[in-house]
């Protein structure tokens, strides 16, 4: 142990010398930070390196302001290596502050009370404070209106920190409001916290240039986080949902509350998604295998398919079960919002509490079942015959009519022994809803599964992470929505200032295709035109 680090008794005395009057003290004493006049890499202040300043060179030295007089404490903190902390502080009867006392953080001991406690249920936090009396005071000179101080102990009882360490050091991290809004803005399109901590560091050439570490980082972004929820997460979401309805005058929201007055089913579709139903609404599909947020409430997107033969959003709605009666409100809740205009067709995954609710609400709607869940069902119920699963492929897509569909599903159950396997006969009851045979000439919109759910489940997996407040949830998933339909409006573009080439043997049909159809549809059109030609 040096000098400088001897042990520190309890009745040491922290310095005062006696301060002139300010018109004792020349204006050139006034404090000031400038770098080695020398081009080395000391700091001076009035003149002399910080690294050797003493008691005698800082007491009596004023300050224009307190922010002054915080800021060289600070950078001499910074500089030496050592984090600090206010101790005491006095303000007059008016409540403008007048006195101002800063402490080295490891000034103090911990309590003995906190020592010798035996029966612990956490590992105790190590000691850091090792009673160092290294402080810094200044005071209010009414007078000249500036900031004497008044007492400065520059000597610690312990070691100080590196260069490379002071990135540790408290009250030296700090995340800068510029940082703070950046990275706030990074966080609100779906970027990670440890990604945006990265993208600093690489910015600032290393952590010990940054600042701050990961963990100011997330404490800072949470509490940005909290700031924006009002007194509940949903008044938060619903607070949204009102700012959006303010400028969109034919936005539609409507939710539902429980019987302990939270909120438990909501449903919301802006005016180009009611824009778009109303064009393309013929066909509808949903599912709500999603459950991406805080509380693991379902989430149910409701589409459709556009000109473009792309997926087109009708509606949004976070439930709080998946039962009858709640996606009878989805239903009842989404025709509302579409002045009652009903779809020809609605495609699910076939999902018994669906099933109920659509017989009930659009009974005249045809009802379309998945086929790729069903042959998925298919495997993993008959997975005995697999010759079954290769045959009901045939059965879902074949172009039979429905006389011969039923005469070859009759051989084929009784030729592979299926007779009483109550999946086979199950399956069979519902054929009218997945069967090429029964559903040829009613328009799905080119919709066989639920394909178009499952891509927007995963699409949406890019903005949407677990445990999601609600708020947060809502915002994220109107972000995805702007990416899709910009997207779409991509599609418009290249059909309107584009031409697709001639190629096929029949020019003046494919021509006019061509200036009647979107270029995704002329491209289906004219694969039927090449197939007419071979």
């Amino acid at each position: 142990m040096n000098d400088d680090q001897q042990g520190i008794n309890k009745n040491y005395k922290v310095p005062e010398l006696d301060v002139p009057s300010s018109y004792d003290i020349p204006s050139t004493a006034q404090a000031e930070i400038q770098s080695g006049r020398d081009g080395s890499n000391s700091i001076y202040w009035d003149d002399k390196s910080m690294y050797e300043l003493t008691a005698e060179d800082v007491i009596g030295k004023r300050f224009a302001s307190l922010e002054e007089a915080t800021d060289f404490y600070k950078k001499y903190s910074k500089i030496m290596g050592f984090s600090v902390r206010i101790y005491d502080g006095r303000r007059d009867t008016n409540g403008a502050p007048i006195m101002k006392h800063w402490v080295c953080s490891r000034e103090g001991e911990r309590d003995k009370k906190y020592i010798e406690h035996t029966n612990r249920i956490r590992e105790p936090r190590a000691i850091t404070r090792v009673n160092c009396r290294a402080a810094f005071r200044v005071n209010l000179d009414k007078e000249s209106k500036t900031w004497v101080a008044r007492s400065f102990v520059p000597k610690h009882s312990h070691e100080l920190a590196a260069d490379f360490e002071t990135q540790f050091l408290r009250s030296h991290r700090m995340v800068k409001d510029s940082d703070n809004a950046l990275a706030n803005s990074m966080q609100t399109v779906g970027i990670k916290t440890s990604q945006i901590m990265d993208f600093f560091v690489n910015q600032a050439g290393g952590y010990d240039n940054l600042g701050f570490g990961l963990k100011d980082l997330y404490n800072n972004l949470d509490n940005k986080r909290r700031s924006m929820i009002l007194e509940t997460d949903s008044e938060t979401a619903l607070a949204y949902l009102n700012a959006k309805a303010d400028m969109d005058p034919d936005f539609f929201c409507k939710y539902s509350i429980d019987e302990e007055n939270r909120l438990a089913n909501l449903f919301w579709a802006d005016s180009i998604a009611r824009l778009d139903y109303s064009y393309f609404g013929d066909v509808l599909a949903f599912d709500s295998t999603y459950k991406t947020n805080e509380y693991g409430k379902p989430l149910v997107i409701l589409l459709g398919v556009n000109n473009h033969y792309a997926t087109s959003y009708f509606g949004c709605a976070i439930l709080t079960d998946e039962t009858v009666e709640t996606y009878t409100w989805v239903l009842k809740t989404f025709l509302c919002a579409m002045n009652n205009r009903k779809p020809i067709s609605i495609v699910t995954d076939g999902d018994r509490a669906m099933r109920k609710a659509i017989k009930k609400v659009v009974p005249e709607a045809r009802h379309r079942l998945c086929i790729w869940h069903l042959q998925r069902n298919a495997q993993s119920n008959v997975h005995k015959t697999p010759e079954f699963v290769t045959r009901f492929k045939d059965f879902l897509l074949g172009n039979y009519r429905p006389e011969e569909f039923e005469q070859l599903w009759q051989n084929m159950v009784e030729e592979l022994g299926l007779q009483n396997n109550d999946w086979v006969k199950k399956i069979y009851s519902k054929r009218d809803r997945w069967a090429e045979a029964f559903l040829r000439g009613h328009f799905f919109g080119g919709m066989r599964t639920t394909q178009r759910c499952e891509g927007m489940n995963a699409y949406m997996n890019r903005f949407l992470q677990r445990k999601l407040k609600l708020h947060e949830f809502v915002r994220q998933i109107d972000r995805a929505l702007r990416r899709t339909r910009n997207n779409n409006l991509g599609h418009n573009f290249k059909t309107k200032h584009s031409i697709p080439m001639i190629s096929t043997h029949l020019p003046s049909l494919e021509k006019h295709a061509a200036g009647v159809y979107t270029q995704k549809l002329f491209y289906k059109v004219r694969k039927q035109i090449y197939k007419e030609g071979i």
